[in-house]
C-alpha cells in the first residue's frame, strides 16, 4: 500500500510543478499591462524596473522548477519500471 501512496505523490508533484511552471511562464503575458498607471513618472519607472528585474528571477525559478519536474518525472518512471519488475519476478515461474 505504501508504494501506491508514493506513486500518487510523485504523479501529483509532477502535475503541480507543471501547473506552477505554466503560471510563471504565463505571467510574462501581462507583465507590462499596467505601464503608466502609477501616475508619477518615478513610480512608473520604478514599477517597470521591478517588472524587468522580476523577469530575470522568474526565469531562473522556472528553470529550477523545470529541472525539478524532470527529476521527479524520472523518479516516477523509475518507480514504475521497478514496480513492474517486482511484479514480473513475483508472478514468473
Amino acid at each position: 500500500m505504501a508504494d501506491l501512496v508514493v506513486k500518487d505523490d510523485l504523479k501529483s508533484l509532477a502535475e503541480d510543478l507543471n501547473e506552477l511552471i505554466n503560471q510563471f511562464q504565463g505571467a510574462t503575458d501581462f507583465q507590462n499591462d499596467y505601464d503608466g498607471i502609477w501616475g508619477q513618472s518615478d513610480a512608473n519607472q520604478a514599477m517597470g524596473d521591478f517588472a524587468n528585474n522580476w523577469s530575470i528571477h522568474r526565469d531562473a525559478m522556472v528553470s529550477d522548477m523545470q529541472s525539478l519536474h524532470d527529476k521527479v518525472t524520472n523518479v516516477n518512471d523509475s518507480w514504475d519500471q521497478t514496480d513492474q519488475q517486482l511484479h514480473d519476478s513475483l508472478t514468473a515461474g
